[in-house]
C-alpha cells in the first residue's frame, strides 16, 4: 500500500493546494492539516465523481484501515465546489472517467 500524499505548501493565505486528474479509480489519500480552516474542494468530473473524507489517524489511512465518508454532494456530474469543515485528516477522489480535483486549505 502506498503512503498517502502530502498536500504541497503554498505561501500566502492558502496553506495547501493540490491538483490531480484521476481516471476510472480512486486517488491515493491526500493528507491535510487539521486546523480551523475548511478544505475547499473543486471537482470537474469526467462522467461522475465524488470526494470522500476521513477523520481517521494517518497510520490507519496508510494501512488501508481508515474509515471514509462521502461528501454531502454525493456523486456529481457537473463542476462542483464545496467546503469540507471539521477535523478532517485526509481526502480522496473516486472517479468514473477522467475527473480533475483541486484542494485548497
Amino acid at each position: 500500500m502506498n503512503k498517502m500524499q502530502i498536500a504541497t505548501y503554498t505561501p500566502g493565505r492558502i496553506s495547501y493546494r493540490h491538483t490531480e486528474t484521476v481516471t476510472d479509480g480512486t486517488s491515493e489519500p491526500l493528507s491535510i492539516e487539521v486546523n480551523d480552516k475548511p478544505a475547499i474542494v473543486v471537482v470537474q468530473p469526467g462522467t461522475s465523481a465524488k470526494v470522500q473524507y476521513s477523520i481517521s489517524h494517518p497510520d490507519a489511512i496508510d494501512s488501508a484501515a481508515g474509515i471514509w465518508v462521502d461528501w454531502p454532494e454525493g456523486d456529481v456530474t457537473v463542476l462542483t465546489a464545496a467546503a469540507i469543515e471539521g477535523a478532517v485528516t485526509a481526502l480522496r477522489l473516486v472517479s468514473t472517467g477522467a475527473s480533475t480535483w483541486e484542494v485548497s486549505k
